[in-house]
């Protein structure tokens, strides 16, 4: 048990060793190239000790089919887990990487949002992380007569997103922008993404200040979640 420990740590140093050599080297790896390093360090080498440390007695067929199972193993293992992380980036995508509160068309009051059957469609989509083809139009409502503004939005947005929307760093909130210029506009004027960063600021602000506090807690009963 402890010869089979020291070789395996010496075959572990070696395998580490070399990957950063090869990494220092290639500066990144293909995933087709570490891919192929997974099987050959995690499945095909470890079989292989096994049979030199093993004594036991295997035909040429055995082990073919041994090294046959384990690399379609692997190899179907890799494909499953780099299938799910590609339709993560591709579901964030759609999204600018944000990810939204499950929320229930049922209980959305789409009339406080003056929200059209293509706004209803559209919105599910979004919240979704789906794409759509045509933009969330925000409109004034009756019940606040400011409800049609980019500050409205952004109230609206910091319900809705997980974890808010509220002192974003950069990178998020360039996300932010793009996102809003993608899947909404005005009802009477597209939004202007040169405005949104300053806009951006004044309604931090002015959350802070707990001035947006009764437009909340309107938009969240419109939600469904008060």
């Amino acid at each position: 048990m402890e010869r089979l420990a020291e070789i395996l740590g010496g075959w572990l140093y070696q395998s580490q060793r070399e990957l950063r050599l090869l990494w220092l080297k290639n500066g990144t790896l293909s995933t087709n190239r570490l891919s192929f390093l997974i099987i050959l360090l995690f499945g095909i080498v470890p079989l292989t000790l096994y049979y030199i440390i093993s004594g036991a007695t295997y035909s040429l067929i055995q082990i073919i089919a041994s090294y046959l199972f384990v690399t379609l193993l692997f190899a179907l293992a890799i494909l499953i887990v780099i299938t799910w992380f590609k339709s993560n980036e591709l579901f964030k995508s759609n999204v600018q990487g944000f990810s939204f509160l499950q929320l229930s068309p049922s209980k959305i009051d789409n009339s406080f949002f003056c929200f059209d059957d293509d706004d209803i469609v559209n919105f599910n989509r979004l919240v979704n992380g789906l794409p759509s083809a045509q933009k969330i139009v925000i409109r004034e409502t009756a019940k606040n007569k400011q409800s049609g503004n980019v500050r409205f939005l952004f109230s609206l947005l910091d319900l809705i997103v997980q974890g808010g929307i509220f002192r974003m760093d950069t990178r998020l909130k360039e996300s932010l922008n793009i996102l809003i210029a993608e899947r909404f506009t005005f009802q009477n004027s597209e939004i202007n993404p040169s405005t949104l960063p300053s806009s951006y600021s004044k309604w931090c602000s002015t959350t802070q200040l707990g001035s947006y506090d009764d437009v909340r807690k309107d938009i969240s009963k419109a939600l469904g979640i008060l």
